[in-house]
């Protein structure tokens, strides 16, 4: 019986780490931003895919997409806040509200990707070091266009159907989609909005705060 138990035991739970402060993990604190935790999400997006493209099974496919699609919705709030800062320390005075209150009703009423990069794309324009013209490039806006039809509510990568009013199947039709291609631009929008448009908006505002 007690071989039993200790083989059930090996099925339900998962590999105890060898070392005890594995078992660790540190939630929350005053250094945990959106960004932290899309990262968290890319990285779980790569090793599921890393492991759907060693050995291919369907059921990882939407929870791939998910797990990209979720990090670039909130690297792109996390840039669209400190894009609002920037711009009110460069002294922004236009109609649109930038203040932390309304930027934070405006990203909780969304998990629109187009709606969030026009967001982003239009207070760049507004950073003054910058210069005039400033925007998403092309082959960013083609992923972020693309990922915005796929899964225009957020609901798509999550759910077997969607919608409140009219529920639908999210997928109603069968098909065979080069999955590699799909993940790997997502892939590399994820890294582009965390590593290259984070670190240069980061810079801007140091920038700022050291009065250049």
């Amino acid at each position: 019986m007690s071989d039993e138990t200790e083989a059930l035991d090996d099925v339900l739970n998962l590999p105890r780490p060898g070392h005890p402060h594995h078992e660790i993990a540190i939630l929350g604190g005053s250094q945990e931003d959106d960004l932290t935790i899309a990262g968290g999400y890319f990285t779980a997006g790569e090793l599921a895919a890393t492991k759907f493209f060693a050995s291919p099974d369907d059921g990882l496919a939407i929870p791939v997409l998910y797990l990209y699609r979720h990090s670039i919705e909130l690297s792109l709030k996390w840039l669209i806040r400190l894009a609002a800062r920037c711009a009110l320390r460069d002294g922004y005075d236009g109609e649109e509200r930038l203040d932390a209150e309304r930027i934070e009703e405006r990203l909780r009423s969304t998990h629109n990707i187009r709606q969030l990069a026009d967001c982003l794309e239009r207070y760049l324009n507004l950073l003054r070091r910058f210069g005039p013209d400033n925007r998403i490039d092309p082959a960013t806006w083609k992923t972020l266009k693309w990922l915005d039809s796929e899964d225009e509510t957020g609901e798509a990568y999550r759910y077997a159907v969607i919608g409140s009013r009219e529920p639908a199947r999210a997928r109603p039709v069968q098909e065979n989609i080069n999955f590699y291609e799909q993940v790997n631009a997502l892939h590399r929008l994820a890294i582009s909005l965390r590593h290259g448009y984070s670190t240069v908006l980061h810079e801007y505002e140091q920038f700022q705060l050291e009065g250049f």
